[in-house]
């Protein structure tokens, strides 16, 4: 007659079952987070048109705790302006991002970095530094404001709105963030 394996919790058998179990569960969790870091190298071009990371858990369904605002509600094509993006509060901070100017669904205009900016880098969606989303960094650079230049090229006309992603980490981030419109005039 064959014997019946003890898994009983104090059996050797039932002990190593405990530690495969156990290990199981860390090696999942390791592997989580390493994977909810997310593009920890800032947003990769797949993500420019829907504007979602890629990081193993959803977007967050409520207010996004983040506001961007503009220097100006109008602005002449080819002319510099500013978008900031900002926490609600203090310890609303942002570890990663995605910005772009969206007529409709168009990703318009050019924005321009310091090249010593440690937070920020451009995106190329589709042309050269039309978005900008955030570099590989620590949470010592995780920022609760930010400031970037964005020009309207010397064509655009009508009505644009920045949108951002906006991640708190790679497991809390916000889709779809919208300034209020800004008009393009000649």
């Amino acid at each position: 007659m064959a014997a019946i394996p003890d898994n009983s919790p104090g059996s050797k058998e039932g002990g190593h079952k405990e530690e495969m179990t156990w290990f199981t569960y860390v090696a999942v969790a390791v592997a989580v987070l390493a994977y909810a870091d997310g593009y920890s190298v800032g947003a990769p071009e797949s993500a420019c048109k829907d504007m979602i990371p890629r990081h193993p858990v959803p977007p967050q369904k409520t207010a996004a705790p983040y506001k961007i605002t503009t220097s100006t509600k109008v602005v002449r094509a080819g002319t510099p302006m500013e978008v900031t993006i900002s926490g609600n509060k203090p310890t609303d901070t942002m570890r990663g991002i995605l910005l772009q100017a969206r007529k409709g669904d168009d990703i318009v205009g050019t924005f321009t970095l310091d090249p010593n900016d440690s937070f920020a880098q451009l995106l190329n969606c589709g042309a050269p530094g039309n978005a900008i989303t955030h570099k590989k960094h620590d949470g010592k650079l995780d920022k609760q404001t930010a400031t970037f230049t964005w020009t309207p090229s010397e064509d655009l006309d009508g009505e644009i709105k920045f949108r951002a992603t906006i991640a708190y980490n790679g497991a809390v981030f916000w889709v779809g963030v919208e300034s209020a419109p800004v008009s393009i005039t000649h």
